[in-house]
């Protein structure tokens, strides 16, 4: 007879290895590929969400050691370890807390501090990047110009141009912070994705998390506003870490932001239409996330979504 825990332990290992092949697929180059590399968390969201941290801890295990098996590079591994395998088991140990409330329900972890751990998670990044790149000259600043020079040579190269001056790539300046908030974008993506498919078969250990419960500390804007401040009057490389800090912070007010939009969308009977149309024109010109920033930051201070929500019974949200 086989044993009860066969059946998961098996799950866990298979979705490690869809998991590295997803990332894997990268080195194959195409768009599709591209995608694929992306997705590469959403397995092991699936295994977390559905069986628990420890599937979580085993196939970003699994995972691990089926690229570096393939790759055969320590370095393409770690990477996976890091940008993929220890995000989700972060987000599923912490998504899947509960504790009972003095009325007798569950209560289960807060987006809100979910949302914090990630962007805790993007700054120790930042500083890990930097400290890793100290013998550098110039830093990791230093470190991003030197890249960027070489990819920008070799592709004005052959076209047959004079590439330009690394000094003179201001994509250099945010490049780091614009990673790591792609970084993590796509880890709440794969997330939701695999909520949202666990919910749709039953499977799912935890409710949805409902952008409208989201709620940020306090010392937040506390915190990005000195971000901001050091990034414009500290010279490099203080000046440097201090504008790719305030651009991770900005993430959890962008999200904030969202939440208004959404509870403003919950409002009107075209609620649909709204976000459609709404998150088309976020994604087409891509500027309009600077105003979430601000939308989150006065929802802070003085509770948007409390005054745009509907009275009467809750709404499930999307």
């Amino acid at each position: 007879m086989a044993s009860p825990l066969a059946a998961p332990l098996a799950a866990a290992i298979g979705v490690g290895v869809v998991s590295a092949f997803f990332y894997l697929a990268v080195l194959f180059g195409g768009f599709g590929a591209l995608i694929l590399g992306y997705l590469a968390p959403l397995p092991l969201f699936l295994a977390g969400l559905w069986l628990g941290s420890t599937a979580s801890l085993l196939a970003g295990a699994v995972g691990t050691v089926a690229v570096l098996a393939v790759s055969s590079s320590i370095l393409v591994s770690l990477a996976y370890l890091v940008t993929a395998a220890v995000p989700v088991i972060l987000v599923v140990r912490q998504a899947l807390l509960a504790r009972a409330a003095p009325d007798g329900s569950v209560e289960w972890y807060p987006p809100g501090r979910l949302l914090m751990a990630l962007t805790g998670m993007g700054l120790a990044g930042l500083l890990g990047a930097a400290v890793l790149t100290l013998d550098q000259p110039g830093g990791l600043e230093g470190a991003v110009r030197e890249t960027l020079g070489r990819m920008a040579d070799q592709m004005f190269s052959a076209q047959g141009h004079q590439a330009p001056d690394p000094q003179d790539i201001w994509m250099a300046e945010v490049l780091p912070g614009f990673a790591v908030i792609s970084w993590l974008v796509m880890t709440i993506v794969n997330g939701a994705l695999a909520q949202g498919v666990l919910m749709r078969f039953g499977r799912n250990r935890r409710p949805a998390m409902r952008l409208d419960e989201l709620e940020l500390p306090r010392w937040l804007a506390t915190a990005f506003l000195l971000a901001m401040v050091a990034a414009s009057l500290a010279s490099d490389p203080v000046g440097f870490l201090a504008v790719n800090a305030a651009l991770i912070l900005a993430l959890p007010f962008a999200f904030a932001g969202l939440s208004v939009v959404h509870v403003f969308a919950r409002s009107r009977s075209a609620k649909l239409p709204i976000l459609v149309g709404f998150y088309m024109f976020l994604f087409l010109f891509g500027w309009p996330i600077v105003l979430m920033v601000g939308l989150g930051m006065i929802e802070q201070w003085i509770g948007l979504r409390r005054r745009l929500r509907p009275a009467g019974p809750d709404q499930e949200d999307e």
